[in-house]
């Protein structure tokens, strides 16, 4: 019964009960469609760091730190056999890493200059125009690098590097290929080579600084030299930089809902006011006080109920839409160098985001409702009755 006198009650307010409800959903669809963009995001980069450069983890020396350029050319050691083992069935590919500089029209320009086998097969990085050659030696950049060094496709440049005995030594270089990649971290500041011939320059036959593996339970025991990275690890930047993101978010999701609260207490207020010779009729009827206050919370909750479905009939569009073609982000973004941001972010929804959401929305909403019938306990159906409040 005090389901069904709720109901009357909503449909009673009419308009009003509508504007609330709009509300409401267009506070869920806010909270359920940015909650999918940042997952959508995250799940865009590990895939494309899965892709392009780190597989499903690394195997790295114990010496080598991307942020510090001064491990880089210590940072190396031979392969193991065991592991040598997995670059040969195709499950592994090592990778040799050393500082470089490049002068291109008698500029200096200081980068990574990274080795790989031009042969490999699973990572997404076209290598295969690394083989090619003869007297030169084929590199490969990435677009970002291509514009900020203003180098073009069959383009020769000179290459300094430093070899395992402390000796500069230098070459030309061509540009073999210029590759679209939307994984920064193998594009900036970076030029490829074929594996062999970096080895071969830096005097330093079967030597990788870390070796990048196709499946994390293919991981072989290795020496003290050499620690492995998981991909979570590898993405713990990435991980931290998206809990501050959501932090925010989740302060816009409680000023979202603080606004739609706010028209709902506004609304129980009034008919609370409005309804008390309704009270007063109710109580002298028979219905307890804990009834009334159900009834007026239960109209709370049906808000929050309809709002739900109001959100899934005018969400669902929205959703699907991005679910499916996603948001490309502003070109300025990538100068940011954030990952997963290079191409569309396809929007990821999960049941448990939704029904959270919903639970979330629903309880918050009771006790909003809650909140002004404290007053009906002080309530006497004589003074409800008269139309006075006590």
């Amino acid at each position: 019964m005090i389901w069904k006198l709720a109901w009357r009650n909503i449909q009673g307010a009419g308009l009003r009960s509508l504007i609330n409800i709009i509300i409401i959903a267009l506070v869920m669809i806010g909270i359920i469609w940015s909650q999918g963009m940042y997952e959508g995001w995250m799940r865009t980069a590990e895939r494309e760091s899965r892709e392009w450069l780190n597989g499903d983890g690394r195997i790295t020396h114990k010496l080598y730190d991307r942020f510090d350029p001064f491990s880089w050319d210590k940072s190396f050691e031979q392969i193991p056999e065991n592991i040598q083992d997995l670059v040969d069935k195709g499950t592994a590919v090592p990778v040799l890493i050393t500082s470089g500089t490049i002068y291109p029209e008698g500029r200096m320009i200081s980068l990574i200059v990274k080795g790989i086998p031009a042969g490999q097969q699973f990572l997404k990085l076209p290598t295969a125009v690394l083989a090619d050659g003869g007297d030169d030696i084929p590199a490969l950049i990435g677009s970002n690098m291509a514009k900020s060094s203003h180098l073009k496709e069959g383009d020769i440049v000179t290459l300094r590097w430093r070899d395992m005995h402390g000796a500069f030594n230098a070459a030309d270089i061509r540009i073999a290929a210029i590759m679209k990649t939307p994984y920064l971290e193998a594009d900036n500041g970076q030029v490829w080579m074929d594996l062999e011939r970096l080895q071969l320059m830096k005097d330093a036959p079967k030597t990788a600084t870390f070796i990048v593996i196709k499946d994390a339970g293919d991981v072989p025991q290795t020496s003290d030299a050499w620690t492995f990275e998981s991909i979570d690890f590898l993405l713990r930047d990435m991980h931290a930089m998206m809990k501050t993101e959501k932090t925010y978010g989740y302060l816009m999701f409680a000023l979202l809902i603080l606004l739609a609260m706010i028209a709902i207490f506004d609304t129980q207020v009034l008919a609370v006011f409005k309804r008390r010779k309704e009270i007063g009729i109710f109580a002298a009827l028979g219905m307890t006080q804990k009834q009334i206050i159900r009834m007026f919370t239960a109209e709370g909750m049906l808000y929050a109920v309809f709002a739900s479905v109001a959100a899934g009939i005018l969400g669902m569009p929205l959703f699907i839409y991005f679910g499916t073609v996603g948001y490309r982000m502003p070109e300025s973004y990538q100068d940011f160098g954030i990952e997963g941001l290079s191409e569309a972010v396809i929007f990821y929804y999960t049941p448990a985001m939704i029904i959270s959401t919903v639970i979330i929305v629903v309880v918050i909403t009771a006790f909003v409702s809650w909140i002004p019938t404290l007053r009906i306990a002080r309530l006497k159906p004589t003074d409800a009755l008269r139309g006075r409040m006590g």
